[in-house]
């Protein structure tokens, strides 16, 4: 189960089409860079994104870089994947099967949603399972795995995604 947290050949989930039925929810543009690239530019300097600190009493596992990651939810019926790197692919982003169902979300907490057949991505191929009962992440993002679904946040704002819907965190 975990175990298989170890590095994985990263293969992407691609977010809601341009068929989808969009919309949004939180504050601000989508527009926000990374703080860590932020603060190396113009220094030459790289940083290693840090790994966050769960928001409930979950325990922490790695993502399967540096750069994140991906996981199923324990019932398979939920995949996300959370990348936070320096080229614009800095995000969190799962999807349910059933219903189908997507949510994108920046490093600010605001998320789109995207609802339909459409909007699905493929996961990779040995992706690992997040437990209940425990969380990952990587730079702002972390996501946490509960029975009643993945919460995701991104600097305290965010998202529940379950077979019931998606509703903000």
């Amino acid at each position: 189960m975990l175990a298989g947290l170890a590095l994985l050949a990263a293969a992407g989930m691609s977010a809601c089409s341009a068929n989808g039925t969009p919309t949004s929810a939180g504050q601000g543009n989508s527009q926000a860079s990374s703080p860590a690239a932020a603060a190396s530019a113009g220094t030459g300097a790289t940083t290693t994104p840090a790994t966050p600190a769960p928001s409930s009493p979950a325990t922490l596992v790695p993502m399967q870089t540096a750069n994140g990651g991906e996981f199923f939810s324990p019932s398979g019926n939920i995949s996300c994947q959370v990348d936070y790197n320096y080229y614009g692919d800095t995000s969190a982003y799962c999807q349910t099967g059933t219903p189908p169902q997507s949510v994108h979300m920046d490093v600010t907490g605001s998320y789109t949603t995207c609802t339909g057949e459409q909007c699905l991505g493929n996961p990779g191929s040995n992706t690992p399972t997040l437990a209940y009962g425990t969380a990952t992440g990587v730079g702002p993002f972390v996501c946490s795995s509960a029975s009643t679904g993945i919460t995701c946040t991104a600097n305290g704002k965010g998202f529940r995604i379950s077979r019931s819907g998606i509703t903000p965190a």
